[in-house]
C-alpha cells in the first residue's frame, strides 16, 4: 500500500513538471508565431499566475525566472507577473535583477506598497541601508500598525546609528504588539538606545517595564544595576543587586553580583559590608579565596583593625611564600604603624627573592622607608639617629632629592642655616621631574631670610612663583619680604592674592591687616575679627584689635 501511495505522488509530480514545460513551450511557440496577435494567445494572464504561484509555492525559483520573462517579453504590462519575478530573483539571491523588476513596476504604479517592501528588503539585503530606510518610511506610512514594517524600519534606524529615530519606532513598535516576549524584547533594546542617548530616565523607565514582564531576568537586572552604578546611586544599585541574590545560583554571576556590591561598599567607605560580602564571596564555587582574603586585610586596616588586618596579610605572605604585592602591602601597614623594623625586614625578604625588575622597585620603597624612619627621628629631635638613616636611604637610591631636603630641614632646626642652604640646592638637583620643586624654593627662601641674604630670598620666592603663580605660601612669603623693604603697595598685592587662592591662610590675612591699621581701619578690625574666629588663641589679633578698639576710643 506504502509503494502504491509513493508511486501515485511520483507520477502527479512528474505529470506537474510536464505541465509546467508544456506552458513552458507553448510560450515559446506564440513568442516565434509573428502573425498572432495578443488577443489569440492560448495562454492567459490567469493561466500565467496561476502557474507561476504554483512555482512559487514549490520554490521553483529558476523556472519562475524562465517563465515570468519570456512571457513579459510578450505581455511587458502585467505587474502581478513581473512582481512574482521579482520575489523569485530575490529568493535566489539575484538581488540587483530583482532591484531592476521592482524599480520597472513602480514607475507605473509608484504606490505599490507590497513592491516598495520587496525593494526595500533588497536594499537591506545589498546593504544599501539608506535606500531601504527611504522606501521603508514610505512603507510606513501607509502600514504604521503592520509590526514587521514597523520592527524593520527601528532595526535599519538602530543599524545606521539614527538612535533618536530608532526609539522613536521602537516606542510605536511596543505599543502595537500584544505578546509579553515581544514587547519585553523591544523593552530591552529601548533601554539600551536610551542609554546610548543618555536618555536615563527613559532607560530606566523601560529597564523596569521589561522586569515587571521577566522580573527575574538576570541579564535585565544586571543592565539596572549597571545603571545605577554608572550614574552613582549607589542605594538602588545596591537594592537591585541585594535582589539578584534572592534568584542567582550559577556561580559565574554570583561572582558578579558580590563584586559590584563590594566595590560599591568600598566607594561609599563602608567597609564593615564591604568585609561582610567578601566573606561571603568566598564561598562561591571558583572564588580567588587569596585576592578576597587580602581584600578584606585591606579593609580592615582601612577601618583601623589593624591586628586582624595584619594577622591576616602575614598568613597570606607565608602562604604565598613572599609574594611581593602581598607582602609590600603588609610592609606599608607595618609602617602605616611605625614598625619600621618590622617592614624593613620584610623588604629585605623580598629583595632577596625578587626578580631584576622588582629588586629595583624594593631599593626605592626601602629607600622612602629610612626617610619617613629618618623624619620620625628628627621629631624627636634625634638627629644623630635622622642623618644615619638619611644615608641609610642614599645606599639604597642616591639621587632621591628627599634625602637632601630632609638633612636640610634638621639643619635648620640645629642652626645650621648655611649648610642648609647647599643641601636644599641639591635637592633642587635631583628633583628631575620638579614635583618638589615649589616645596624646596619656599624652604630655600624661608632659609636666606634667616641669613639675611634678601637677594638669593627674593630669587627663590621669584623662581617658585614662574612655576606656580598661584602658590599660596609663595604669595604671602613674598609678601613678608615687600613688608620687610617698606613695599607696602607689593606687600598688600602679595598678601591679598594669596588669599585670593588660600582663603584660610590665616597668616596672610593677620599681615595684611597690619597693613590695613595705617590706611583702613575697619577693613583691619574685620580681618582681625576673621583671625580669631578661625583661631581664637591668636594672641597678636587679640592685641591688635584690642589696640585698634582703644585708640578709637580716646
Amino acid at each position: 500500500m506504502a509503494n502504491l501511495n509513493i508511486i501515485i505522488i511520483v507520477a502527479a509530480f512528474l505529470l506537474a513538471i510536464a505541465a509546467i514545460y508544456a506552458l513552458y513551450a507553448i510560450i515559446m511557440f506564440q513568442g516565434t508565431n509573428k502573425t498572432g496577435k495578443d488577443n489569440e494567445l492560448q495562454l492567459t494572464t490567469k493561466n500565467i499566475l496561476e502557474q507561476v504561484e504554483v512555482l512559487y509555492e514549490k520554490g521553483e525559483f529558476a523556472l519562475i525566472q524562465l517563465l515570468a520573462t519570456k512571457y513579459l517579453e510578450r505581455v511587458p504590462n502585467h505587474p502581478k507577473v513581473r512582481y512574482y519575478l521579482a520575489q523569485a530573483y530575490y529568493n535566489d539571491k539575484k538581488y540587483n535583477n530583482a532591484i531592476r523588476q521592482c524599480l520597472t513596476i513602480l514607475k507605473k504604479d509608484p504606490n505599490n506598497i507590497d513592491t516598495k517592501k520587496l525593494l526595500g528588503d533588497c536594499y537591506i539585503k545589498k546593504d544599501m541601508i539608506n535606500k531601504a530606510i527611504k522606501e521603508y518610511e514610505e512603507i510606513f506610512d501607509y502600514r504604521s500598525k503592520d509590526k514587521e514594517v514597523v520592527k524593520t524600519l527601528a532595526e535599519l534606524y538602530n543599524y545606521s546609528e539614527q538612535f533618536f529615530s530608532a526609539i522613536s519606532v521602537y516606542n510605536i513598535l511596543a505599543d502595537i504588539l500584544d505578546q509579553n516576549e515581544e514587547i519585553a524584547e523591544v523593552q530591552l533594546i529601548l533601554a539600551e538606545l536610551n542609554e546610548k542617548t543618555r536618555d536615563y530616565p527613559a532607560a530606566f523607565e523601560a529597564y523596569i517595564t521589561r522586569l515587571g514582564i521577566y522580573p527575574t531576568d538576570v541579564l535585565t537586572n544586571q543592565k539596572l544595576a549597571d545603571l545605577y552604578i554608572k550614574l552613582k546611586n549607589y542605594p538602588k544599585a545596591v537594592e537591585t543587586l541585594l535582589y539578584m541574590l534572592s534568584f542567582v545560583t550559577e556561580p559565574k554571576m554570583l561572582h558578579w553580583v558580590y563584586e559590584n556590591l563590594i566595590q560599591i561598599y568600598v566607594e561609599t567607605e563602608e567597609y564593615e559590608k564591604a568585609i561582610e560580602y567578601s566573606n561571603r564571596l568566598l564561598d562561591v564555587q571558583g572564588s580567588d579565596k587569596f585576592k578576597i582574603n587580602n581584600d578584606i586585610a585591606t579593609f580592615n586596616l582601612k577601618l583601623n583593625n589593624y591586628d586582624a588586618g595584619v594577622t591576616l596579610l602575614e598568613e597570606l605572605v607565608m602562604m604565598s611564600q613572599n609574594d611581593y604585592n602581598v607582602t609590600v602591602e603588609l610592609a606599608q601597614a607595618y609602617i602605616e604603624h611605625k614598625e619600621y623594623q618590622k617592614a624593613l625586614d620584610k623588604y629585605l625578604a623580598l629583595l632577596d627573592k625578587s626578580t631584576q625588575k622588582e629588586a629595583k622597585s624594593v631599593r626605592l620603597l626601602i629607600c622612602e622607608l629610612y626617610i619617613t624612619w629618618a623624619i620620625e627621628a628628627a621629631k624627636a629631635e634625634d638627629f644623630d639617629t635622622s642623618y644615619r638613616y638619611l644615608d641609610n636611604a642614599a645606599e639604597y637610591n642616591t639621587l632621591n632629592s628627599e634625602i637632601y631636603y630632609n638633612k636640610a630641614i634638621n639643619k635648620i632646626k640645629q642652626k645650621d642655616t648655611s649648610a642648609a642652604v647647599e643641601l636644599l640646592h641639591k635637592a633642587l638637583e635631583y628633583d628631575k621631574q620638579l614635583i618638589h620643586h615649589t616645596t624646596y624654593l619656599l624652604k630655600l627662601s624661608e632659609a636666606h631670610h634667616i641669613l639675611g641674604n634678601f637677594f638669593e630670598e627674593k630669587k627663590a620666592l621669584s623662581d617658585l612663583l614662574k612655576l606656580d603663580e598661584k602658590h599660596p605660601m609663595g604669595l604671602y612669603r613674598s609678601g613678608l619680604m615687600y613688608a620687610a623693604q617698606h613695599d607696602t603697595k607689593n606687600a598688600e598685592e602679595s598678601f591679598k592674592k594669596a588669599l585670593e587662592y588660600d582663603p584660610d591662610l590665616i597668616k596672610a590675612k593677620y599681615n595684611l591687616a597690619l597693613i590695613y591699621e595705617s590706611n583702613n581701619r575697619d577693613k583691619a578690625k574685620e580681618l582681625y575679627i576673621e583671625v580669631l574666629e578661625q583661631d581664637p588663641s591668636f594672641e597678636e589679633a587679640k592685641n591688635a584689635l584690642a589696640d585698634l578698639a582703644t585708640s578709637d576710643y580716646y
